[in-house]
């Protein structure tokens, strides 16, 4: 029954009269349906223009006035599909319920028939609407949108020239051509983003007609030159800078500049007439200069930034330190990482102030084929940064095994260590890159254990830990069972398993799970045979450090497994100790029991030795 009910929908608008007529007869009920926006049927008629349906449901007593989920009505809806017949039927109305003219009523949104109107490609409906005010609107607000935005702003956002022009030329809508929004935006700036072959003659109508709007910035401190060159609409950047007279000495919130918008895209067309305008390679509040961003995208754009006045390249850093150089090694931007190899060739031991070298951004970055040209054009493989941490450690931690391999047949130092005595293996647990762990190993031959007067044990850092620590204190359970497979596979057995083995404070790859609240990693390594109730030297049990770390989750599960505090420990240790000896002392009570229940078998004994005695 529903369905059918529902069917109302298609005959207002798609159907006849007599058909409409019909469905409200068999389904009276059916008149008062709404759809899945909450819109009446007459809603229906406004959107493919059935005038004579609209009359037929306005006699069976529906309203034009009924709103949607929105908060729209059927002008609207009429207005947003160009119905133009409904659109007068309901003008002819006259006023809403409240008193205001149709063409002003708003949604949710704030947004009325006449914004709607002037996003369309010509003026036909808007001029229909607008010629319905025959006083002028006095209050501002009845034009605005929940967001501050005109009708005007929506004509400049559609680039609609005729919307513009009539709204801007319409007395009684008395618009400001510079009308802000929220967020500070004329409706030129947002003709100005827009990619649209007309939207130069909207941004001319515009500019011309309040010209002081032009330096206008956005909330982000933006004009309508930064917006334009960020949408790379380079006839409106033509029209701004050469027609309308745009300030281009300008920058954001963040002190860039144009050029820095177009550097970042790459832009050498904009770039080119930017700089022609006198735009300069100034840095922003970061301290990145133009030519740090077109690093990243284009290397001619690079090139044009970077080049003086007598023909040279001059290099700049950011406020880290940074090259271009490195920008574009970052980026992978081979055609500029070539260029200034070619034209302005770095120093090989250039660092930033992370004491990182091009060959450890590379390597960061898991750029193969830049760590390639870096390593023929002679950069150290095994320099360290700050923390003495060397290209391989960072390819390792970030898992790109291709980089690793690549540095290590360069003849990258497998054995490097970092500040706290780690290699490359430690990086790859902590940064939980099980496959880069395994083919460090097994392959490449990494060492993860040592030979320590004659004994193998695994490697430790500066805190006595192993990678099954770093594994665990990361959380990555897939590389504590890699690392635990190795060890199950390796032909030479560690004097001390890895689940056994405790750094300076005595405390187990178990305990680091536990306090740092990693239970998958609790869960394996449980599985592989570690000491439950292993006691560190600050005498905590696996099942303390969950507890003083607020883990309930692991704690309950030790608890569940058996796992006891050192005090619960030594208390049951001593119970063990007194079974034990009591245990013992009853064995001798016994033992002394039967010989004193066994007279014949003593008397017997002390003859044996008389005898024995007397022999002698």
């Amino acid at each position: 029954m529903m369905r059918e009910e529902n069917e109302i929908f298609y005959y207002a608008a798609e159907g006849s009269v007599s058909d409409l007529e019909k469905h409200i007869k068999k389904y009276p009920s059916s008149l008062h349906s709404k759809d899945h926006r909450n819109r009446t049927p007459l809603a229906h008629t406004a959107l493919t223009d059935k005038e004579k349906n609209a009359q037929l449901l306005l006699k069976k007593g529906l309203s034009w006035w009924d709103e949607d989920s929105n908060g729209g009505t059927a002008i609207h809806w009429a207005t947003k599909c160009a119905s133009i017949r409904v659109i007068r039927m309901i003008l002819q109305n006259g006023k809403t319920p409240t008193g205001i003219p149709p063409c002003l009523l708003k949604d949710k949104d704030g947004v009325t028939p006449i914004h709607i109107a002037s996003r369309r490609p010509n003026d036909k409906v808007l001029k229909i609407l607008v010629e319905t005010l025959k006083e002028k609107v006095t209050k501002e607000e009845l034009l605005l949108d929940t967001k501050g935005r005109s009708p005007i702003h929506y004509a400049a956002a559609s680039c609609s020239y005729e919307c513009c022009q009539l709204l801007i030329d319409s007395e009684n809508l008395n618009l400001l051509v510079d009308q802000k929004d929220v967020y500070m935006q004329s409706p030129l700036m947002c003709a100005a983003g827009v990619r649209l072959p007309q939207a130069v003659n909207v941004v001319l109508l515009l500019g011309k007609r309040k010209p002081p709007a032009l330096p206008h910035r956005t909330i982000d401190g933006q004009t309508a030159l930064h917006l334009a060159v960020a949408a790379d609409n380079i006839p409106v950047v033509d029209a701004l800078l050469n027609e309308l007279g745009a300030p281009i000495h300008v920058h954001d919130n963040d002190y860039r500049t144009p050029l820095h918008y177009a550097a970042d895209m790459g832009n050498l067309n904009a770039i080119e007439k930017l700089t022609a305008k006198g735009l300069k390679n100034t840095k922003d509040r970061f301290n990145v200069s133009c030519a740090h961003y077109a690093a990243q995208n284009s290397g001619k754009a690079m090139a044009l930034l970077l080049k003086t006045p007598t023909g040279t390249y001059r290099e700049v850093k950011d406020g880290e330190n940074r090259s271009c150089f490195m920008w574009a090694v970052v980026a992978g931007n081979i055609d500029a990482i070539e260029f200034l190899l070619q034209n302005c060739p770095p120093s090989r031991h250039e660092i930033d102030s992370h004491g990182l070298t091009a060959l450890h951004l590379a390597a960061l970055m898991g750029n193969e084929r830049v760590c390639k040209i870096l390593i023929k054009q002679g950069w150290h493989l095994s320099g360290g940064d700050k923390n003495f941490a060397t290209p391989i450690h960072l390819a390792a931690g970030r898992g790109h095994t291709d980089v690793v391999s690549c540095l290590v047949t360069a003849g990258a130092d497998m054995k490097a260590v970092d500040f706290m005595d780690r290699t490359a293996i430690f990086a790859s647990c902590f940064g939980g890159q099980a496959h880069t762990l395994y083919v460090m190993i097994r392959e490449l031959g990494f060492e993860w254990r040592t030979a320590v007067e004659n004994q193998s044990r695994p490697i430790t850092d500066a805190m006595g830990r192993t990678p099954l620590h770093a594994a665990a204190y990361g959380g990555f359970s897939h590389c504590i069972t890699q690392m635990l497979k190795i060890e199950e596979e390796d032909p030479t057995a560690l004097c001390i398993p890895l689940v056994g083995a405790v750094d300076n404070n005595s405390e187990t790859a178990l305990h680091v799970a536990s306090y740092r609240g990693r239970l998958d990693c609790v869960l394996v390594l449980l599985n592989h045979g570690a000491a439950i109730n292993a006691v560190d030297h600050n005498l905590r049990t696996p099942y303390k450090c969950a507890l003083d770390a607020g883990h309930k989750a692991v704690a309950d599960h030790l608890r569940a497994q058996g796992a006891l505090l050192y005090d619960e420990l030594c208390s049951l240790a001593a119970t063990i100790i007194q079974n034990w000896i009591r245990t013992i002392l009853e064995e001798k009570k016994m033992k002394r029991k039967i010989q004193l229940q066994d007279p014949p078998f003593g008397n017997q004994r002390k003859n044996s030795q008389r005898i024995l005695e007397k022999n002698d």
